[in-house]
Order: C-alpha cells, then structure tokens, then sequence
C-alpha cells in the first residue's frame, strides 16, 4: 500500500482534476478519471481538495451577493427621484461660478501632471491652424499688391498712348478714373472670392 502511495504522488493525472469537476472532460474520459479516482489515493486527495475550496468560493460568493449587499426596498426610485429634484445647485450663478473654477483648476492639474507633452499635443493643431491662417492672408495680400501693380502698369501704358496722341487732360482725367474704378472693383472680387473659398 505505501508502495501504491508513492506511485500514486507523482501521478500524471492529478492535472485532470479541475477539468473534470468543469465537466470540460468527454464523457468517456471523464468515466475513466471517475473509476481512477476511486483506486488512486492521491487524485482522490487532489479530488476532494478541489471540491472543498469550490464549495468555501460558493458559500463566501452567496454571503457576499445575497446576505450583505441587500438594497432597502424602493431604494432605486428614491435615488431616481432625489436626483431629479435637487438641481437648486445647478440653477445658482454662483455653484456655475464655482464648477467653472473647479474645472479650470482640475485641467490645469492635468496639464502640470501630464507635462508639456500633452500641452503640445492640445496647443499644436491651434498653432498650425493659425499658422495656415496667415499664410492665406499673406497670399491674399500679396495677390492684392500683384494685381494693383498691373493695373498701375496698364494704366502707365495706356496713358503714354493718350498722351502721346491726345494730349487732353479731360481724357487723361477720365482713363484715370475709369482705371482706379476697374482696380478697386477687381481688388473686392477677389477678396469676395477669398472669403468663400
């Protein structure tokens, strides 16, 4: 019998004991381990132990779930309607004053917790949006100049030929006029232009 014993300590399947108490075993198997079971002292011992300490997890489980964490009874609808009814601190000027410094306070803890890193991630697109904001103003403006340029080179060329064939200051006066009116009405298009796109 101790020689049994001895042969049984080092058993191999006593590693089947937690599948066949999950019933994760074939039937057949499981038969087998069962009538193994019953001739092997030690899966005996390793059977029993297991079946215990289910039944310890069992009963500590039940105690727990059922035995102390009873609710009282309408205790959801209480709640449900307390939080309802009690916004008197939400309606006050001076709780939203006091929530406003509470969550700045809290985000700039935040901010000093994280490091720079997160202050860069959160300030970096806002940058680059203003960034590309005035590039697009950079080029408007220098489209602008551009575009002025031109018209003073037309109306240079144009008023050369005038003067040159003419030489009225009544037509100087009025090419004049006519080109400083073409030149603010194409300055305005384009900016229209602009603030759709």
């Amino acid at each position: 019998m101790a020689e049994r014993a001895r042969e049984g300590a080092t058993c191999p399947r006593t590693a089947l004991t937690a599948a066949y108490l999950d019933g994760e075993l074939e039937p057949s198997a499981a038969d087998e381990f069962d009538a193994h079971a019953r001739s092997c002292p030690v899966c005996s011992a390793a059977l029993l132990e297991q079946r215990r300490l289910l039944c310890l997890l069992d009963s500590a489980f039940d105690e727990t779930f059922e035995k102390r964490l009873r609710l009282p009874e309408g205790f959801t609808r209480q709640l449900k309607a307390r939080a309802q009814n009690d916004l008197s601190g939400v309606r006050d000027a001076r709780e939203r004053r006091r929530v406003l410094k509470i969550c700045a306070a809290l985000g700039a803890a935040a901010f000093a917790l994280l490091g720079f890193a997160a202050l860069e991630a959160v300030t970096g697109p806002a940058l680059r949006a203003a960034g590309a904001a005035s590039g697009m103003l950079g080029v408007a403006g220098r489209a602008s100049a551009d575009a002025g340029a031109g018209a003073g080179v037309v109306l240079r060329a144009v008023a050369a030929r005038v003067v040159s064939g003419f030489a009225s200051p009544l037509i100087l006066g009025v090419l004049l006029a006519a080109g400083l009116a073409l030149l603010l009405r194409l300055i305005s298009g384009y900016h229209r232009a602009a603030a759709r796109d």
